[in-house]
């Protein structure tokens, strides 16, 4: 193998950016050199997402372009290819190699031990409702990224009327905390100045830990003993923010005041009817209290316009809601129907009057960030800077409460953390100065070398 080019592309979640990477260097020590994945490679993969019909559209017609290029193995993985394997088969007459969850940490090794190129496709799909054990994906570095992606949990046990997740990743398994303080390491001694802790279902890590284990358990954890980054949490449902965790987030400027909420709607009716296991007062009570707790937090939220079941009075409650709530964006997600769920059964509203929706909820997210971002002229943040703008002159970075902010700076400022005054809003975009005396990016790496563990 040693020499071979591969080529990798990720569709879907932050995890599955991860288990990529993860994949991407294990095939590297193996021998085989990466290159993108619009190059041409001696073996394509592809990490397939299964979330939408959409998705799993993109997914055949990735494994379609990278079969054109007659390479010497294509091989997909991930959720489409757990729930749609055969499929994928039926649809696509050259041969794949196909592998599912239970097996997808073997996949280098896997490639190493075959007949290539293959005569027939290859199913390696095992049943995850059995799985009980979360396989760490090691890794040291994400190429192009200047935050690192932590993933600390698999599976979920939710089971929304409109959702394939738990059948395409199986039952909510964890991590256990040492395999998450050492790969946090990992990231920290590679010089990442935020690590975004993220997982399946992110709020269910620990359940089936023995003894059980909380997401603040982790949290803190992670503050003793992975010492120099900022912590940001992905996305949590509302149920899932208790007060151990909005304690220790107020009380450790080293987490970030940010909240990602998986809303979804603002009705009791269609919450119960996508099987979600909160009600709206519970909404407005876990936003408030994080807003008394984190005053500067930002609140995100995913929503879904167009459940089947969503009346005009329902779609009103969620969007008067929204509205009312002192949220700073949304993620909008107009409803289709994804085959093999619940919801897909249900009577579907016209298009046309979900995508109206999808427009109103679309407005009140552009209100809800204006507004957001007004209240930051004049605060200094820190921003992780991100990238240099050669053509404006400006570095883009994002500030611990979620804010990306434009200002001018000295060179090679990316992957530091640098404090910028907020000083004006236009059209949409925050522009700051950054404050006169800064650490450099030298600095700031030494710095992560003095905050050696005692653990």
């Amino acid at each position: 193998m040693k020499g071979l080019r591969i080529a990798a592309t990720t569709l879907g979640c932050k995890v599955n950016q991860v288990e990529t990477a993860s994949l991407l260097e294990r095939f590297e020590e193996k021998g085989l050199r990466p290159v993108s994945f619009k190059e041409e490679a001696d073996v394509y993969l592809i990490n397939t997402c299964a979330v939408t019909a959409r998705a799993a559209y993109e997914s055949r017609q990735l494994i379609r372009r990278a079969l054109k290029r007659k390479p010497l193995l294509v091989a997909a993985t991930g959720c489409y290819v757990q729930i749609g394997a055969r499929e994928i088969v039926e649809r696509i007459e050259e041969p794949v190699l196909l592998v599912g969850q239970d097996r997808k940490i073997e996949i280098p090794d896997l490639v190493e031990e075959l007949e290539v190129p293959l005569k027939e496709p290859r199913l390696l799909v095992g049943d995850v409702s059995t799985l009980r054990r979360c396989v760490p994906f090691r890794l040291r570095r994400f190429p192009g990224h200047h935050r690192a992606f932590l993933r600390v949990q698999d599976g979920c046990n939710a089971f929304c009327s409109y959702c394939v997740v738990p059948y395409a990743r199986g039952p909510a398994r964890s991590l256990p905390e040492e395999e998450v303080i050492a790969q946090a390491r990992r990231f920290r001694d590679e010089g990442y100045r935020e690590i975004v802790v993220t997982g399946v279902h992110l709020g269910l890590w620990g359940v089936d830990l023995s003894p059980p284990r909380g997401l603040a358990d982790l949290l803190q954890a992670l503050l003793e003993n992975v010492r120099g980054p900022r912590w940001r949490l992905s996305s949590l449902h509302p149920s899932e923010i208790d007060r151990p965790l909005l304690d220790l987030m107020a009380e450790n400027e080293a987490v970030c005041p940010h909240f990602h909420l998986s809303l979804q709607s603002g009705d009791d009716e269609v919450l119960a009817a996508m099987g979600r296991p909160y009600r709206a007062a519970l909404i407005e009570e876990v936003v408030r209290e994080i807003k008394d707790h984190l005053p500067e937090a930002a609140i995100g939220a995913d929503v879904i316009a167009g459940f089947p079941t969503e009346s005009e009075e329902a779609f009103e409650r969620t969007a008067e809601l929204l509205r009312r709530l002192p949220i700073a964006y949304l993620h909008v997600f107009p409803f289709s129907p994804r085959p093999g769920t619940r919801a897909a059964e249900l009577p579907q509203i016209p298009p046309d009057r979900v995508a109206k929706r999808a427009r109103v909820l679309q407005e009140i997210s552009r209100a809800k960030k204006k507004a957001f971002y007004s209240q930051q002229i004049g605060r200094s943040l820190k921003v992780l800077v991100e990238r240099y703008d050669a053509q404006r002159g400006l570095y883009r970075g994002l500030s611990e409460n979620y804010v990306v902010v434009h200002f001018a700076g000295p060179p090679g400022l990316e992957g530091s953390v640098v404090s910028v005054k907020v000083e004006r809003l236009v059209n949409e975009l925050l522009y700051g100065r950054m404050a006169p005396s800064q650490e450099g990016p030298s600095l700031a790496k030494q710095d992560l070398g003095v905050a050696r563990d005692v653990a």
